[in-house]
């Protein structure tokens, strides 16, 4: 069979079409996992509560979460905690007490495993506090680290809450030690050296 141009023009532009076709089936399924290195929808709730922590906000804190939004503590003494008047009074409480002896926090997260579909993306990582006391008080800052696992659901405007958190503490070294899984979200580690007043 004589290959004419009209026939290498043909396969070429079969070519072209295919691969137009898997890099859009590529990017598709990356959306839907929240995988995209330039867009994973879940880390404005994760940057929302850093900066809660960060401004001892609790406001800031339950606009990360979906209406129905749940948090399931570690602890035997709390119910779970569902709704945003719930979560705000929880919060309120819990930065208040910061607040009144001036302390100041700092939140980092990593996130090693993750389960998506079009509607739900849950996480599974591990977190760490940072309390900081303030200078004239002249206690060290501390630091404490815990296991999660959250569950984003899409809201009816495509933005991602939460609606149910769940974690525990465990040691520091978990935190250091978590390995990096693809391009889940992965804050570094600052030794408590870094909060040192001087």
């Amino acid at each position: 069979m004589k290959i004419t141009p009209f026939i290498t023009t043909c396969f070429i532009a079969s070519l072209l079409l295919l691969s137009t076709n898997n890099i859009n089936a590529f990017e598709r399924v990356n959306k839907i996992n929240g995988n995209s290195h330039n867009k994973q929808p879940v880390n404005v709730c994760y940057e929302s509560l850093s900066q809660a922590y960060l401004s001892l906000s609790a406001k800031k804190m339950v606009e990360a979460y979906a209406e129905d939004g749940q948090y399931i503590s570690g602890g035997k003494n709390l119910a779970v905690m569902q709704g945003h008047t719930e979560l705000l009074s929880l919060y309120n409480r819990y930065f208040a007490r910061l607040k009144k002896k001036d302390y100041a926090l700092d939140l980092q997260f990593r996130v090693s495993n993750r389960l998506s579909d079009t509607s739900t993306i849950s996480d599974v990582g591990y977190y760490i506090v940072t309390i900081i006391p303030p200078k004239e008080s002249k206690q060290p800052p501390s630091q404490h680290a815990g296991k999660f696992m959250i569950t984003f659901k899409k809201q009816p405007n495509n933005r991602w809450l939460i609606w149910s958190e769940a974690n525990n503490k465990v040691n520091v070294a978990n935190y250091i030690g978590a390995k990096r899984k693809d391009n889940l979200r992965f804050d570094p580690y600052y030794p408590i050296e870094k909060y040192q007043h001087k």
